[in-house]
C-alpha cells in the first residue's frame, strides 16, 4: 500500500565539508509530518545556531518529489509511503556530507493501514578519522511482538558489522514491557549505552515507556535533554552532545 518506487533518497546538496568535528550536537525528533512548514525550517535553523548542532534526526518526516531545503544542509531520507508527489519516512541531515547511506525497510506490515517502517542508516567521518555510523529508526507500530522482535534482528544483522562508533535513536514505538525488552536486547548485543535526558518527564511516553530515546557507543556523552515544543507535533525533540573518546 502507498509502497514509494524509490525510498532512499538523497539531497541534490553535496557540501565541500566532509567531517564532523569531535564535539558535535545531534538533534532527534518526531515531527509528526509538520517538516515542510516555512516556520519549521525558521525554528530549525535557530536551534542549530543556539546548541551548535551537527547532525539532525527526523521521524514522520515529509520530503516531496522536487527540491527542498533541510536548513541548508545536505540530508538523505528513507521513505515507507507515498501519496502523490510527497514521500513519508526518515530523514536525516548534517553539516557534513555523508560518506555512505543505506536503508532497511520492514517486512511487517502494521495493522489496518498495511503500511511499512524503513530505517536510514548514514555514514560520516568524524575528525578523529573514524567513521560514525547514525541509524535513525522509527519502528513498527501495532504489529505482534514476534514481528517487533524479527524487525530489531534485522536491524541487529546490518549495524552488527559497524566496529566503530554508533548512534541509534529516533521513535522505537516500545510502549511495553515486552518491546523495551527486546530493544534492551539489541542494545546489549552492539554494546550501545542509553543516553539519558535531564528531564525525562519531556520525552513522550505511552503506559510510562519512553518511545524516544538515543544510544550511542565509543563516544563521550556531554549532555543530553529534551526541548519543550509542542508546536509542530505531539513528541518534544531530543537534543545531545557527544564528543570523541
Amino acid at each position: 500500500m502507498f509502497k514509494p518506487d524509490i525510498p532512499l533518497l538523497r539531497s541534490p546538496l553535496i557540501l565541500e565539508n566532509k567531517i564532523i568535528p569531535c564535539d558535535f550536537g545531534l538533534l532527534c525528533w518526531n515531527v509528526h509530518k509538520e517538516n515542510l512548514r516555512p516556520e519549521f525550517d525558521t525554528m530549525v535553523k535557530n536551534w542549530i545556531r543556539l546548541f551548535d548542532m551537527d547532525i539532525l534526526l527526523f521521524q514522520e518526516a515529509v520530503f516531496p518529489d522536487n527540491l527542498f531545503s533541510v536548513a541548508g544542509l545536505s540530508y538523505a531520507a528513507a521513505a515507507n509511503i507515498r501519496i502523490r508527489r510527497f514521500h513519508f519516512g526518515v530523514l536525516t541531515a548534517a553539516m557534513a556530507d555523508m560518506h555512505t547511506k543505506t536503508d532497511i525497510m520492514s517486512l511487517a506490515r502494521e495493522t489496518m493501514v498495511a503500511t511499512r517502517k524503513n530505517a536510514l542508516m548514514t555514514r560520516y567521518w568524524l575528525s578523529s578519522g573514524d567513521l560514525l555510523l547514525v541509524a535513525n529508526i522509527h519502528a513498527v507500530n501495532f504489529t505482534s511482538r514476534a514481528w517487533y522482535q524479527w524487525e530489531f534482528s534485522r536491524l541487529l544483522k546490518t549495524l552488527q558489522h559497524h566496529q566503530g562508533p554508533l548512534i541509534l535513536a529516533g521513535d522505537f514505538n516500545c510502549w511495553n514491557r515486552s518491546r523495551q525488552q527486546i530493544l534492551h536486547n539489541l542494545a546489549r548485543a552492539l554494546t550501545l549505552r542509553q543516553a539519558r535526558p535531564g528531564r525525562p518527564g519531556l520525552v513522550k511516553q505511552i503506559f510510562g515507556f519512553e518511545l524516544d530515546r538515543i544510544y550511542y557507543r565509543q563516544l563521550t556523552l556531554q549532555h543530553m535533554d529534551a526541548l519543550e515544543n509542542r508546536v509542530f507535533s505531539d513528541h518534544n525533540p531530543l537534543v545531545a552532545r557527544f564528543s570523541c573518546k
